[in-house]
This record gives structure tokens, sequence and C-alpha cells, in this order.
């Protein structure tokens, strides 16, 4: 197979050298290889498409959404059916705390066998809101303000016993974010409270792997020590090495160095923070060897690469 370099890439499609980089870097380009510092593009690859240039809608298009047959403001079926079908978990309560839906992203969560609503559920009365850390957030929330909450782990073994699910013993760990916000009646009075989780965090496999691999992503800012990572999964450094790669494709230590990249990468797209202060609240030196491997992964500098994502 015939390849061209960006610059070529670049000359042929009539577009900056940057963009070709960036396209490279994402993945975007099929069949883009590197070799050492240089990105190989094969010959007779086509353009890649600008997903940033939204083309606008055409007379007809916009004829077809303003002649809309469904007057989504006033049918309230349609409207439950979109709450039913969210592909997030959400479930709403009544002002004294009583779960009265849930939608079936829910019941898929809790591995519930039924779809009807398990009746008895209080959430304000559950004894075990302090110890799951949420008790503060249910609080605020049945007073009526909106709340949110980040990066919980969640009791799954514990929900899914309590609704029914399947109780076997789960090889996974899950973590989510939460918001509360309540639905008013025409009083002004809290007539309702809705509460939806995204997951922040997700693990399967092999429970020691699971507990290092938690255990690195919330200490990532630290240095690595391999010796507490095997005391806190009962295994040699050796031995959890060789499990670790065989369950995730590398070692514990290119695990946490590919977590502090994409925390690097992260940040970087945030102006507010200087490249210096960047490297610093990620705990990487500018000129160590971590450093040196994000510019070969980006293929420029932590510069060019924040000016091209703003660009962006």
């Amino acid at each position: 197979m015939n390849y061209i370099t960006i610059k070529e890439a670049a000359e042929k499609w009539g577009v900056s050298t940057r963009s070709i980089t960036y396209h490279v870097v994402s993945g975007r380009i099929a069949g883009a290889v590197k070799t050492g510092n240089t990105w190989l593009i094969p010959k007779e690859t086509a353009k890649p498409k600008d997903k940033r240039r939204k083309q606008a809608p055409s007379q007809t298009e916009t004829e077809a959404v303003i002649q809309s047959p469904i007057p989504l403001i006033e049918n309230k079926d349609v409207f439950a059916e979109i709450v039913k079908q969210l592909p997030y978990p959400l479930h709403i309560c009544a002002p004294d705390g009583t779960i009265i839906f849930a939608n079936e992203a829910f019941f898929e969560f809790v591995k519930s066998p039924t779809r009807e609503l398990i009746k008895g559920n209080n959430l304000r009365n559950n004894p075990n809101l302090d110890r799951w850390g949420v008790k503060d957030f249910v609080r605020r929330a049945f007073q009526g303000e909106i709340v949110h909450a980040y990066d919980l782990r969640v009791p799954l073994q514990e929900l899914i016993e309590k609704y029914g699910g399947n109780a076997e013993l789960l090889s996974e760990s899950l973590y989510h974010n939460m918001t509360a916000f309540p639905i008013r009646d025409a009083h002004h009075k809290i007539a309702y409270i809705v509460t939806v989780f995204t997951t922040s965090r997700y693990y399967q496999g092999r429970d020691e792997v699971i507990r290092g691999k938690e255990y690195i992503d919330e200490h990532w800012k630290e240095e690595f020590d391999a010796d507490v990572l095997s005391r806190i999964v009962h295994m040699s450094r050796y031995h959890y090495a060789r499990l670790f790669k065989e369950h995730v494709g590398m070692t514990p230590h290119h695990y946490y160095q590919s977590v502090k990249l994409q925390k690097l990468k992260k940040m970087l797209c945030d102006s507010n923070l200087s490249i210096a202060q960047v490297f610093n609240e990620c705990g990487v030196d500018y000129n160590g060897k971590l450093s040196k491997k994000l510019k070969q992964e980006l293929g420029m500098t932590p510069s060019e690469y924040r000016a091209m994502m703003i660009q962006e």
C-alpha cells in the first residue's frame, strides 16, 4: 500500500496540517499508521469530513419541522413515553419520599424481573442513606432544591436485592452522577421529586482487577506505588501485574499513565489554566518522560493541542 505524509495529505485535500494531525490523532482517518514521530496515511484515503461545519437545513426540512404532526407541548402521552424510554435511570417520588414511578432504564439498572412498581419503598426513610453518602443530597432534594452529586459509588448489590433483582454476587462496580429537581404544582408547592442517574465510571471483571482500577482512578494525581496496590488486592506485585495485564491488556503502571494522559488532555482544553498549571494539577513534570509520551501521542506540543481543541 502507498502512503503519504500529513504535509502531502494537507496539500492534496487543501486543508491545514494541524487539521490533518487532529484527525489522525482522533482515529478519524482509516488506515493511518504512526512510524516513530511520523504519521503515514494511505494514498487513496478520502478526505475526512469536517464535523464542525453543520449544513443548514433545507427549506423542505424546515417546513417538516414546523408542520410536525405531533403537537409536543400539548401531548402528555408523548412526554410520558419520552420519560419512560429515557436511556438513563430515573425515578419520581411523592413529597413524602415514596417512589411512585421508575422508568425502563431504572428497572434494567437494578436488574428487576418485573416492571411493576414495588410498593412501600420510601426514599426518605431508608436507613442506609448516610452510609451510602447521599443523606444530605436527599434532604436538600426534598426541601425543593436542584441538587447534584458526582461520582458516587453505587451500592449495586444492595439495590438489586432491594428491588427484587438477581441477588447473585456481582463482579462489577458502578459510579453515578445524580441530579434531583422538584416539580411544583400551580400553588408552587412540591408535587414530585425527580432523580436522574448517569454513569461516571463502570468496572466489570475480576474483583481484584476492579479494586485496582478503582484505586488508580481515584489516586491518579499521586505517584504510582505498586506496593500499596498489591496490599489493597492482597497479591504480590509480580502476580498482580500479570493478572491485571491479562484482563486489561496493560500493566497497572501503564494503566496509571493512561489515566494521567487522559486527564492531561482534558485539562488542556481549559483555557483558564496555563499549560504549567495543567501539568502541575496533574502531577506531571513538563520535561519528564510522561510529558514526552503525551507529545508523541498528540503529534504536537500541548500548546498546539490546546489551540486546536479551542478552535474546534
